[in-house]
């Protein structure tokens, strides 16, 4: 059953780092808002039956059209600012800074140093070939921070995952934090990054509630921004990848091809070995193998002995809480996400 969240009266934070339910309200709105009237379809929605008050996107693109003209986002938010556009239970003055910040990180993709665009993207099957990604306008030098290219992050506790996650419907951006061990919420414009096992970027988590972007490689304008977002988020060694990188190399999810077209044709190399095969000669016997013998007074001893066995460090990762995680969760790990992948 779905959780209703316009029939539940909530107080806001005091900070400005925003609780979990509190961050799944105001990112659907601003996201129904910004990217879904840019790009021109609904994008992913953690509430799983959200549904925005304007009748026609096309109501709200000459917003963003202003925007990107004068860069004015007091214009922007009063435009936005409008019962007709926000749910009763966040149109407050106690809501409204919480929700011009967020809506600000999408809008943020127009500034004119921004140096990213969130676009369309139909490469990936849990999306249903229809999603987003994220591409560079501008170049971008190695160790160079995208300091707009941010996400919002909230603690989860276990009461929370349950009310708030489905399986398969809306914990696609929920992370795990080995550092704190706990479950987190990870939105906002970066959370529309996607993951390439050869990424040219990283997530950088600070203390703010928020994580932003560093890049690895230089990036060139027109190009994906991606990030590792783990060994086994796509199934065990990413078995189920789809990545680009996966496709060039023929891993992940296109593994299966490259294994097709070597069993389906012979292997150039080892012709000289099949033609080049002879009978063994049948008059000659075979001499048989001689049993080795057994020293005397030779006690066998374990190869560590006096040592216990070492725990499996995989197993120590996923043990609890993230054994509960990992079953209802793709559980991207942030601090995982924050290191280069292994070349």
């Amino acid at each position: 059953m779905s959780i209703d969240c316009e029939s539940k009266i909530r107080k806001p934070s005091n900070t400005s780092i925003m609780k979990p339910q509190e961050l799944c309200d105001i990112d659907d709105l601003a996201t129904s808002l910004v990217v879904d009237v840019f790009l021109g379809f609904n994008t992913h929605k953690m509430n799983l039956e959200h549904k925005e008050r304007y009748k026609c996107k096309s109501h709200l693109k000459p917003v963003i059209d202003e925007f990107i003209k004068n860069q004015s986002m007091k214009i922007a938010f009063d435009s936005f600012w409008n019962q007709k556009y926000i749910p009763d239970h966040l149109f407050k003055v106690s809501y409204k800074k919480l929700v011009r910040d967020h809506i600000e990180r999408y809008m943020g993709m127009f500034y004119s140093d921004s140096g990213f665009r969130i676009e369309p993207c139909y490469r990936y099957s849990l999306e249903n070939k229809v999603g987003a990604k994220v591409n560079a306008t501008s170049h971008w030098k190695k160790d160079g921070i995208i300091k707009r290219l941010v996400g919002c992050v909230a603690e989860l506790t276990e009461k929370e995952e349950d009310e708030i996650l489905y399986i398969g419907k809306n914990d696609f951006s929920v992370m795990y934090s080995c550092r704190k061990k706990c479950a987190q919420l990870w939105l906002g414009p970066a959370a529309y990054i996607n993951h390439d096992c050869m990424a040219n970027c990283k997530f950088v988590p600070n203390d703010k509630g928020t994580a932003c972007v560093k890049v690895l490689r230089d990036i060139e304008p027109g190009d994906e921004i991606t990030c590792f977002y783990s060994a086994n988020f796509f199934g065990e060694n990413n078995v189920n990848c789809e990545c680009c990188s996966c496709e060039k190399l023929c891993k992940g999810a296109f593994k299966s091809n490259k294994e097709q077209l070597k069993s389906g044709r012979y292997n150039f190399r080892q012709t000289h070995g099949r033609t080049n095969y002879r009978s063994p000669d049948k008059s000659k016997k075979l001499k048989e193998p001689k049993t080795p013998k057994k020293k005397k007074n030779v006690v066998l001893e374990p190869c560590t002995p006096n040592k216990n066995p070492e725990v499996d460090k995989g197993e120590a990762l996923l043990g609890s809480p993230y054994t509960k995680i990992i079953q209802k969760t793709r559980g991207l790990d942030l601090d995982q996400a924050s290191k280069s992948p292994e070349k």
